[in-house]
């Protein structure tokens, strides 16, 4: 029995599709497609279920799946530990960010990471909306959040809280006036995708607020601008609007109660960090104080 074909098994019903799989593990359709091909062979029964939009286990192949994950994931570790012990990082990096989170000072430090561990590669890619969806297929994500992140077998870190409140235009905020938390629900805000609701700091524990939208985007930039242009209320962190209030372009509106602060986290695969991804992530955690001035 060959462990390659069985750990591309589990990887293929991890991504759902074989198109997905194999773009993942960066080989040819084709030669995924016989690897798994091969491994039904061997065992003489039909494990896949080839659909034409995605894949499925047979009843057979979710039993092997069941018995073999856990095995691999195990192997994977014990891979990871052993590199773990190699005296100089290397090899290949891929970290995933928010759109719009520090861009210029987290480009700065990748630049610098690279200059100091020579045998490393680094890919940095970019997600919008609030959390990363595909956050398992990259050694380190980070994540901005106010709620708890759902409930996952991944290991997540909090690095830092950002700070942030409710802004709107001065020509806006001359007619709005918040006495009450709920008086929210009854103004336009602008969102990203998949917020409905807006999480305030209360005595007796956090507070959620529904908010309505008329106008929802992804990109920070361009929910700043609508609210510029008074299409509704936007919520930012502090260090982002600063410079917008100091302009008079934004305002802080007021309100009863703070919002929850954001808080910054990092989430990676594996009880056991391999060297190269705890290096990177020690460089960012020593320098984190750049990004911290601009709060």
């Amino acid at each position: 029995m060959k462990l390659d074909n069985l750990d591309l098994f589990v990887k293929t019903l991890h991504s759902g599709s074989i198109t997905q799989a194999a773009k993942d593990l960066d080989m040819a359709k084709s030669s995924l497609s016989r690897r798994l091909t091969e491994l039904e062979s061997e065992f003489n029964i039909r494990l896949l279920d080839r659909r034409p939009r995605n894949l499925a286990a047979t009843e057979a192949g979710q039993l092997l799946y069941d018995q073999v994950a856990p095995l691999m994931e195990g192997l994977d570790e014990v891979s990871s530990f052993m590199e773990h012990w190699r005296e100089q990082p290397r090899g290949s990096l891929k970290m995933l960010l928010p759109i719009e989170f520090f861009n210029e000072d987290m480009g700065q430090l990748a630049i610098e990471f690279m200059e100091k561990y020579k045998e490393i590669q680094l890919t940095v890619s970019h997600y919008s909306g609030q959390l990363p969806q595909e956050s398992r297929q990259f050694d380190l994500s980070f994540a901005v959040h106010d709620r708890p992140l759902p409930a996952s077998d991944l290991i997540a870190r909090s690095l830092m809280s950002l700070p942030q409140d409710i802004y709107v235009s001065p020509h806006c905020a001359s007619k709005i006036n918040i006495s009450e938390l709920n008086q929210l629900s009854q103004q336009q805000a602008i969102l990203q995708s998949g917020e409905n609701d807006w999480h305030f700091r209360g005595d007796q524990g956090a507070i959620s607020i529904p908010v309505l939208a008329r106008l929802t985007m992804d990109s920070e930039q361009m929910r700043i601008m609508g609210a510029m242009r008074g299409m509704g209320m936007i919520k930012l962190p502090r260090y982002v609007a600063e410079a917008h209030v100091r302009k008079g372009a934004l305002c802080r509106l007021q309100t009863p109660t703070q919002l929850e602060a954001q808080t910054v986290s990092v989430v990676y695969p594996g009880r056991v960090m391999p060297k190269k991804s705890r290096a990177l992530l020690e460089f960012i955690q020593d320098n984190i104080g750049r990004l911290r001035s601009q709060i």
